[in-house]
Order: structure tokens, then sequence, then C-alpha cells
């Protein structure tokens, strides 16, 4: 009798630590937050927030170009609330290659409400992302400068 009544309280001590154990591991791996470039492990939110518009939509962009806009909104993600990138092609059924003109303007939303869109710009289609990061860039640049001066303001149209 006690040998059975000494098997059962040891089973449950064991199963109850087993819980007990499986929890901690799910706790243990849903709290890290393994950081690289201001962005958690287990959130995409870079992604998130980086939006097409335009005829020149997301699938028209290669990856390549994508992870690069990505890596700069990462390194910039608590700033960051929006970036929009709307881009159009001047002759929409024209084959785009390299060569091809872009018009494209950014709209950014920033993490305190402020927004700013630059001019409408030109570029070629393979010096495109490059273009949309300079600018993006510069823009954030003067944003964080005004930022520093005190400056409050609701929006910008830069159009230089």
């Amino acid at each position: 009798m006690r040998s059975k009544r000494h098997s059962k309280s040891t089973e449950w001590t064991k199963n109850f630590f087993l819980i007990l154990l499986a929890g901690v591991v799910i706790w243990v791996f849903f709290s890290l937050d393994i950081i690289k470039k201001g962005e958690s492990m287990f959130s995409n939110t870079a992604s998130k927030k980086l939006k097409f518009s335009g005829n020149f939509t997301r699938k028209e962009y290669t990856d390549r170009e994508v992870d690069r806009l990505l890596s700069y909104i990462k390194t910039r993600n608590k700033l960051l609330e929006e970036v929009k990138i709307q881009a159009t092609t001047q002759d929409s059924y024209r084959k785009i290659t390299p060569d091809t003109e872009i018009l494209f303007e950014v709209h950014v939303t920033m993490d305190d409400g402020f927004t700013f869109t630059t001019p409408l710009r030109r570029s070629k289609r393979k010096r495109l992302v490059s273009g949309i990061l300079t600018k993006l860039d510069k823009d954030v640049r003067a944003y964080l400068e005004m930022r520093k001066q005190g400056k409050k303001m609701k929006g910008l149209v830069n159009t230089m």
C-alpha cells in the first residue's frame, strides 16, 4: 500500500516538474529579445513599416533592393513609424529596363507623428533604390537636426 501511494506521489511530482520545466522553456523562448539593428528576432516590424504604392509596386523590386530599404528602416526602427515609397513609370506600357525613368516620392511618418514628403524625383531604374535611400537619409537627418534644436512641427513637404 505504501509503495503504491509513494509511486503516485512520485509520479505526480515528476509530472509537475516536467510541466513547470516546459513552461519555463516556453517563457524563455518567447521572452528572448535578440535585437539586431533595432529589430527583435521574433517581430518583423521593419517590413510592416515599409509600404509601396504607384504602378511600380513591391514585386517590381528585387529582394536585394527591398533588403537594402529594410536595413535602413531597421537602423532607425524606433524613429520611423511608416515609410511609403510611391514610384511610377512615365510610360506604364513600356518594358522596364535598367535605363527606364522612374518617378518617385517618399512619404515618411515619424514616431512622434511628424510627417514629411520628399519632392518628386526622377531616377533611372538601376539607381532607384540608391536615390530613395539618399533622399530619405538626407531628410531624416534634417528632421533629427530640427528635433535637436527643439522645433516642433506637424508636417513638412520638402520642395528642394
